[in-house]
């Protein structure tokens, strides 16, 4: 998240019932305490029992510099000042401003909303009502929804973070596995692979991904995908939310996609196209120049905001241990605990 995105979580943090909580490796975390859940009903019931922070808290503590947009339950989303009850967040912000005078800048909100009431052991999208029976599903198909769109592929993300992390699987893999063929295209999936695929350890893990049908459990995802299959005669279709169209397979939406919705707006330079205006605009300042994001500390300009915020850096404290996702610790032991919490399959080096 940008300053602005953080300052404005903190506000909808403070005034509102929303719940936020962390998702990884198919584990749900307490935002405020950190402690791991199977389920995505556990942590919610669990984050109950926290009192919110004042703002002041929640901007050091559970909102510093580095992390990423938040997941909240809007569910129950109320104001907290009156009780009144919306469905969407731009609502509830356009009610804060308005009625409650509270501030919020032009940037996002910071956050990313989903509806987890669940409806028969499914959980739906609160933008188009389709139903999932898992969280994973739920959040990957968020990204129909999409804001950009991968020049690559034509594949649509719900936001600038879930693109970029998608873009790794267009580069060329370098990191090869010392214990079998496969190659990779970060360390980061390295070690994740050889975690899952060659560490011994790794056998005697709680199977986290259950059956909503019955008591199954299930290491991977594609697995109780099979199983709902096989066994309880569930399949999915994926839309396009384009055209309607329904697909068989996410690899056919994504072909879809490509073939009939992208590719469509082409710079009149040097005619490369793009799936959206917004694209092209950001690819035109290469052709005009154009800086107007301008650093307010030795003035220099660039032309894209990501830049700037990486040029800031140069500004701000140098950390003496850095993690490979961006988080920056002065201390060896803060910087373990990081690990330990959200990248604990990291501790698995390899080996020549």
């Amino acid at each position: 998240m940008t300053v602005y995105e953080r300052l404005n979580a903190a506000t909808f943090l403070e005034n509102t019932t929303l719940k936020p909580f962390f998702y990884q490796q198919a584990n749900f975390k307490c935002f405020y305490c950190s402690e791991v859940f199977p389920e995505v009903t556990s942590v919610l019931q669990h984050t109950d029992l926290h009192a919110t922070p004042d703002r002041s808290s929640l901007l050091k503590q559970y909102l510093r510099k580095g992390k990423r947009v938040i997941k909240v339950d809007i569910s129950n989303l109320k104001c907290k000042l009156c009780a009144q009850r919306y469905t969407e967040l731009d609502e509830m912000r356009k009610h804060l401003t308005e009625v409650h005078g509270k501030e919020f800048n032009t940037a996002g909100n910071g956050l990313m909303a989903y509806n987890l009431t669940p409806n028969d052991g499914l959980l739906s999208c609160h933008k188009c009502s389709k139903m999932f029976n898992s969280f994973f599903l739920l959040n990957r198909h968020m990204n129909v929804h999409f804001s950009v769109v991968c020049e690559t592929c034509g594949l649509g993300f719900i936001s600038h973070q879930r693109l970029t992390n998608h873009r790794v699987v267009h580069q060329d893999g370098v990191h090869k596995c010392g214990k079998c063929d496969q190659v990779f295209s970060t360390k980061l999936k390295l070690r994740y692979h050889v975690f899952k695929k060659h560490d011994m350890t790794n056998l005697k893990r709680v199977k986290p991904l259950k059956c909503p049908h019955c008591l199954e459990r299930f290491a991977e995802h594609y697995r109780k995908m099979t199983h709902l299959r096989e066994v309880h005669g569930i399949t999915f279709t994926f839309d396009c939310q384009l055209c309607k169209a329904i697909l068989p397979t996410r690899r056919a939406l994504t072909e879809h996609t490509t073939k009939h919705h992208t590719q469509k707006i082409q710079c009149d330079v040097c005619r490369k196209c793009f799936g959206t205006k917004s694209l092209l605009t950001m690819h035109m300042r290469g052709h005009t120049g154009e800086r107007n994001f301008s650093c307010s500390v030795c003035q220099k300009a660039y032309m894209h905001e990501r830049t700037l915020r990486q040029h800031m850096r140069v500004h701000g404290p140098v950390w003496r241990f850095t993690c490979e996702c961006g988080s920056g610790f002065n201390c060896r032991n803060d910087y373990s605990k990081h690990i330990k919490l959200w990248h604990p399959h990291w501790q698995y080096k390899t080996s020549d």
